[in-house]
């Protein structure tokens, strides 16, 4: 369905060029049906993050045997998806993608003041009310600090851990299932917000967009033979030549079906036949790093949030990279398992630095393409990370 979903993105996406060009009145009509696909998404995304950050967190167990290699890996993938968002973030600020307002969008501008780091983290500090208020508003920040502590204290709960763990389990689900399906009209919203959006905007955009493709692709190659040869080479003890050899065949499945989950299957084997990690670690790092690990998804958002922000002509301060950071790394575990999950993804961190969400339908289109470049590094970081682990960690 992933790979069906995607495609038919792409085709609406270039549908929508002759559609404004030759139809635009009937494309200013049909501009409802995205309105109300962003309108849903909105509704559940919030739910998406509360659910299985705080499930994730609850349920995860760690056996003696797991004890050593379960903060060393968790930690691992943490510093890789900062040091990926740091990355986009600071190169991707040095690039001038579009000048001035190259787009105009109808959508009401967000408050960027209701989701200012500073302010949030003082409300939540000094009035406990107001951090309900801001989850009812769907602050996402708010949720995530919500959920983090709600999945710790259920964790550590001895009397009503199994009943909660199993309620957020169906929570989960259920609201996974339901954004699934929603996923199915993406093509539909991509459509209609698109052809709109060309009937406001010049032929720059064109160029923009190819600059933004082209430097992303130059970016993510540069990220998985440069930072995780020179990682796999000081930490992992192999050469990174034979790192790359041997990893070959899950990181090519990987980018042709854009699924690390998919991929899981044939990466396992590789670790463990291919770069002899031991199956105590292999059997516990991949399935983590299948749900965590974004590394490629983490600087595809931070440069499409300062590419739209530029062609929108709005300013991201230091601030707020910082929340981009934040909601990149964060939001990568609240919208593991969604098909399309880098737009859901890229919901929560347009939504937290005031970029109007229907903005997406900018970068949508190159989102098939982009999507397998990704996922292909984050199947190398998985594999990085497990022979990193192997070679620290000594088991038996």
């Amino acid at each position: 369905m992933q790979r069906q979903l995607s495609l038919w993105m792409l085709i609406s996406f270039l549908l929508a060029i002759p559609f404004a060009t030759y139809l635009p009145e009937y494309a200013i009509k049909s501009k409802f049906l995205g309105d109300y696909f962003i309108y849903l998404l909105k509704q559940f995304v919030p739910f998406l993050i509360f659910g299985t950050i705080t499930y994730s967190i609850a349920s995860f167990g760690s056996t003696n045997s797991l004890a050593k290699i379960v903060p060393l890996t968790l930690s691992l993938y943490l510093i890789t998806t900062l040091i990926a968002i740091a990355y986009a973030l600071i190169v991707g600020s040095q690039i001038q993608f579009g000048t001035g307002e190259i787009i105009q969008l109808t959508a009401s501008p967000i408050d960027r003041n209701s989701i200012d780091l500073t302010s949030t983290l003082s409300v939540l500090a000094l009035d406990f009310k107001n951090f309900f208020s801001l989850i009812l508003k769907g602050n996402p920040i708010a949720i995530m600090i919500m959920s983090v502590i709600l999945g710790i204290f259920i964790r550590f709960s001895s009397i009503y851990k199994n009943k909660l763990v199993r309620f957020f389990s169906y929570f989960n689900n259920f609201v996974l299932r339901i954004t699934n399906y929603l996923m199915l009209l993406a093509p539909l919203a991509i459509f209609s917000l698109f052809s709109n959006m060309l009937l406001t905007i010049e032929g720059q955009i064109v160029f923009s967009l190819i600059k933004f493709v082209i430097i992303t692709i130059v970016m993510f190659l540069f990220y998985m033979f440069f930072f995780y040869g020179t990682v796999i080479n000081f930490f992992g003890n192999i050469n990174p030549y034979h790192f790359f050899k041997s990893i070959k065949e899950p990181v090519i499945f990987a980018f042709f079906s854009s699924s690390s989950s998919a991929t899981m299957p044939l990466t396992l084997k590789t670790a463990e036949t291919n770069l002899n990690i031991k199956k105590e670690i292999s059997s516990f790092v991949i399935p983590i790093g299948t749900t965590v690990n974004m590394d490629g998804s983490a600087i595809y958002l931070g440069l499409s949030a300062i590419f739209v922000s530029q062609l929108i002509g709005l300013d991201l301060s230091l601030i707020e990279y910082v929340i981009i950071s934040l909601t990149a790394t964060i939001g990568s575990i609240g919208a593991a398992g969604v098909p399309s999950v880098a737009l859901v993804m890229m919901t929560i961190v347009f939504t937290s630095v005031g970029i109007p969400i229907e903005a997406i339908a900018i970068v949508a289109g190159v989102d098939r393409l982009l999507d397998m470049f990704r996922t292909a590094i984050n199947v190398t970081g998985d594999l990085t990370i497990a022979k990193i682990v192997d070679s620290i960690v000594k088991i038996g």
